[in-house]
């Protein structure tokens, strides 16, 4: 009977012993991982996220310092985002050195490209996707004509067509508002005008003149190919035109930096009808651009092709993926 009771109460003093804690300077016993602590232990990022990032989605990142890449963003921050990138690996970027972050679509994920904003025009010829709000785009064609456009909200934009060199070849000045409206993700439709009026310096005699055209858009496809379709009616000051002008063009990426560019335009839908129109290539790059092309005609009695179009483009602002 002793040897049961001895032996219960070497036990309980035993764990007795066990529970109390160690002398200072004394190893510590070590505790049985639990849970919970296995999983504090293992490395996690603290995703905040603001609004419109999301952790998994493919962005085109431009820095303050100019610096661009693509990368899928895997963790955020209150201070930094952390994007894995084929090239670079893991990068880490502060907040206050993001000067744009674009999401891309699963298109360009999947081909590496970022966005370059061929959808606002293609030549000459507007399509139905406008500029966002804050948006600009700074152009020179053909070294004597400038154009500025600006996107007054993410429907309603107005450009502005001026003589490089006031008064060399044609002393004019455009006016050119547009408004669009998306229908779907792909497709949009728009209208617009291109307001001009000349100057009179130049002119014998000695007064100016304006006309212009009016025209209706509608466009299909991405930022990076896409599909227009639009009409037109001439006008000035002895009325509206009687025969329309069609147009018919597409911007089309071949590969990161080059895109296929065309715009077709058909006049005086009857017998004598002709078209004409320029085709060429644009190298582009999110804020940068530069175009050559051709310009094509054929009639009933006639038809050629020769060079005639080049321009270079700044896009200004916060550019968007549209």
């Amino acid at each position: 009977m002793r040897l049961p009771l001895l032996s219960g109460a070497l036990l309980l003093a035993l764990a007795a012993r066990a529970q109390q804690p160690a002398l200072p300077g004394a190893p510590q016993p070590s505790a049985a991982p639990t849970p919970a602590m296995r999983t504090a232990e293992l490395p996690m990022a603290n995703v905040i996220g603001h609004p419109g990032e999301v952790v998994g989605q493919t962005y085109s990142i431009e820095t303050v310092g100019g610096t661009q890449f693509n990368g899928i963003l895997r963790a955020a921050t209150e201070e930094a985002l952390i994007f894995e990138t084929r090239e670079l690996g893991v990068v880490t970027v502060l907040r206050g050195s993001v000067r744009q972050l674009t999401a891309q679509t699963p298109e360009q994920a999947r081909r590496g490209f970022d966005y370059v904003g061929n959808s606002t025009h293609l030549f000459l010829a507007p399509t139905a996707r406008n500029l966002h709000q804050g948006e600009g785009e700074a152009q020179i064609i053909n070294i004597f004509l400038g154009s500025v456009n600006y996107g007054i909200t993410d429907n309603i934009s107005v450009g502005l067509l001026v003589p490089v060199i006031p008064f060399l070849g044609i002393p004019a000045v455009a006016i050119t508002p547009k408004v669009s409206l998306p229908l779907s993700d792909k497709l949009r439709v728009g209208a617009g005008v291109l307001y001009g009026f000349t100057t009179g310096i130049g002119i014998g005699s000695g007064s100016g003149a304006s006309g212009g055209i009016g025209y209706g858009l509608a466009t299909y496809g991405t930022a990076d190919t896409n599909l227009t379709l639009g009409l037109g009616y001439g006008f000035a000051s002895e009325g509206v035109g009687r025969s329309p002008v069609g147009v018919v063009g597409a911007n089309v990426r071949l590969s990161r930096l080059f895109t296929l560019v065309n715009e077709t335009y058909l006049a005086s839908f009857d017998n004598n009808g002709g078209l004409g129109g320029l085709a060429g290539l644009r190298y582009a790059t999110p804020r940068f651009s530069g175009s050559l092309g051709a310009l094509y005609y054929s009639s009933r009695n006639d038809s050629g092709i020769f060079p005639a179009y080049i321009d270079v483009a700044f896009r200004f602002g916060k550019i968007k993926l549209r």
